[in-house]
């Protein structure tokens, strides 16, 4: 994964692409929870480790089976609800950091119900970040720099998150929830234009869900699952004017203004049935489909006393009903001669959409094996991500195309034992091309800005991972490595915001029967992005240090307790993400040395 942590959401991408992690289609116990504004998957603290059963993660375009929004691939969230373990678990930190999460699973009969609930909070105010912030060359290079507040003390990052999962099964029936709150600053990216310390963000989302899973015979087996999404956004900012001649902050003429997006709402029903003809070949099929309302852009100003609520102009308000309907099928079957096997796999996606153009899209594969502990994948893809609410400001026509991805990968896979070690390689080439990228363009006739569809970006890839394990080690060897590093839209190439490799090293001792110490290390070339120039005239390319950082785990486990400490940046390194989306800020620090204390029960 890339991603640059800019201290309230993570925005990122996948096999060199970046930017809103609108291309990931984020999933919850394989149910979607991307984000209905912008297609984001919208990652913050609301996803604790105490949370987390295991987390799959499928790199490159996956839409054949999953949809829109999954370009760059897939990351399916797996819950611990129905693990049958019941759990308290508590952290805490510095900068005012605290976590507390409990899970239960009962079973009764046929009735099993599983709960698990989260809160965290943190001040997230290290000493480095504040003067990292307020250090304008460092940090931002805007043209409102010279008026900005640059008091540290008044400088906020706090943030809290609320997280509910729970379900409810009986004889094949099954009714669950996913809820989320958060409340915080909307990241160190908001200082440059909030003057002082960014927006204050709350925004949440649900997801209930009905089902049932059914079984006709041993061949055919399948559900039926109708679901409920409903999310919000609200938004308090402080709005400023610069008059003419301001120097200072305290020229500035400021009031508070209030943004809200919501709530939007999704209902959603979706069938897959799977049918075995026998045990080497077997369909897939379904259908998915949904009807979206976007909630409206309201916001709140007071103009000399009084509260004046408006729609921006340019929100795009005929576009914020849309019906979506797709069907999909897949065939597999497997070859077998001797101990060598080889299995085809093609699949056909179509979706229909209001307001983009219609889309089939082909996914096809080849496995063969010469025996069990080896494979050779060859596979070819295509995806889709449809435009957003905010993608139709200034459109001219009715219909934007929607942006697509296609894949072509060759995978190889092995597990071998050498000396005593057990090993397991798996290593991936791939090339991915997307086209219709978004871009706003001023048009020099009419004078005003239009979005129009143009540009390509081309990735050649290289992806490597190692495990061993051997009597009380274990760890993993990771390398990445794509090329090139430029993207083209319209007339106009530029540096892409990603480094071209990245190593990952991890390694775990067993000390005993109960503690363990574990390490990983993290490595990220340098990464070359467009940032605004120190005089304030047009852009130029920064350069942003290549890092390397460590994070330690020495912790205990027994059959009921567990307790330990956890050091992030055990070498308090000075390292950065650069900006995928802008150019000011240039980059985010990364969090400094620090230390949690984690302590959990089982009952």
């Amino acid at each position: 994964m890339d991603y640059f942590y800019q201290w309230s959401w993570l925005p990122g991408g996948q096999r060199g692409f970046t930017g809103n992690m609108s291309g990931t289609l984020m999933l919850i116990d394989g149910r979607e929870v991307q984000n209905l504004l912008a297609n984001e998957a919208f990652i913050m603290n609301n996803f604790p480790a105490s949370r987390i059963e295991r987390v799959e993660v499928l790199q490159g375009p996956n839409s054949t089976l999953y949809g829109g929004n999954a370009t760059q691939g897939v990351i399916n969230v797996i819950t611990r609800l129905g693990q049958g373990e019941n759990e308290l678990q508590l952290i805490g930190a510095e900068a005012d950091t605290k976590h507390a999460h409990l899970l239960v699973n009962h079973h009764y009969e046929a009735l099993s119900v599983a709960l698990s609930a989260s809160y965290f909070e943190s001040a997230q105010d290290y000493d480095e970040l504040r003067k990292f912030v307020m250090n304008p060359d460092e940090f931002s290079r805007s043209s409102k720099d010279k008026v900005r507040d640059l008091n540290p003390a008044n400088f906020r990052n706090d943030e809290q998150n609320y997280t509910l999962d729970g379900r409810l099964d009986y004889r094949g029936f099954y009714v669950g929830a996913n809820v989320s709150r958060s409340k915080n600053v909307s990241g160190i990216e908001a200082v440059a234009y909030d003057y002082v310390t960014g927006d204050d963000s709350r925004r949440g989302y649900e997801n209930y869900y009905l089902g049932t899973q059914v079984e006709f015979s041993d061949a055919l087996r399948g559900s039926v699952e109708v679901s409920y999404f409903r999310e919000y956004k609200e938004k308090d900012r402080l709005t400023t004017k610069v008059p003419d001649g301001a120097t200072r902050y305290q020229d500035l003429i400021q009031y508070n203004e209030r943004e809200d997006i919501g709530p939007s709402d999704r209902v959603r029903f979706t069938t897959q049935w799977q049918y075995n003809v026998n045990e080497s070949e077997d369909f897939i099929f379904g259908y998915d489909g949904w009807r979206t309302v976007i909630g409206r852009k309201i916001k709140y100003r007071d103009i000399n006393g009084e509260i004046v609520l408006f729609t921006p102009p340019e929100w795009a308000k005929e576009k914020e009903k849309s019906t979506k309907h797709a069907v999909y099928g897949q065939y597999s079957k497997t070859f077998m001669w001797d101990t060598k096997s080889l299995k085809l796999s093609a699949g056909l996606r179509y979706n229909q959409q209001d307001f983009t153009n219609s889309a089939y899209l082909p996914r096809a594969s080849l496995v063969y094996q010469s025996d069990e502990s080896q494979a050779i994948k060859l596979t070819y893809g295509e995806a889709f991500r449809p435009p957003t609410i905010f993608e139709f400001d200034l459109v001219v026509d009715d219909e934007l195309e929607s942006q697509t991805m296609q894949m072509t990968e060759l995978n190889w896979s092995k597990s071998f034992v050498f000396k005593g070690i057990k090993f397991a390689s798996i290593a991936a080439l791939y090339h991915m091309k997307a086209e219709n990228f978004y871009e706003k363009i001023l048009d020099p006739t009419k004078g005003i800005w239009q979005t129009e569809i143009t540009g390509e970006h081309r990735i050649y890839g290289l992806e490597t991972q190692l495990k061993f394990q051997a009597n009380n080690w274990q760890g993993q060897l990771s390398y990445r490595y794509i090329k090139p590093d430029e993207e083209r839209v319209g007339t106009q190439s530029q540096i892409l915001d990603v480094p071209k490799y990245k190593l990952k090293f991890g390694l775990v001792y067993r000390l005993n029967d109960t503690w363990r110490i574990a390490g990983f290390a993290d490595h990220w070339a340098a990464t070359y992005t467009e940032a605004n120039l120190f005089a304030g005239k047009g852009t130029g390319i920064e350069k942003i240090d290549a890092w390397t950082t460590l994070n330690m785990h020495l912790f205990k486990q027994t059959e009921r307790y567990s307790y330990g400490i956890y050091i992030e940046n055990v070498f308090d390194t000075e390292y950065f993400h650069s900006n995928g989306r802008g150019a000011s800020p240039i980059k985010y620090l990364q969090a400094p040395r620090n230390i949690r204390f984690q302590f959990s029960y089982k009952f």
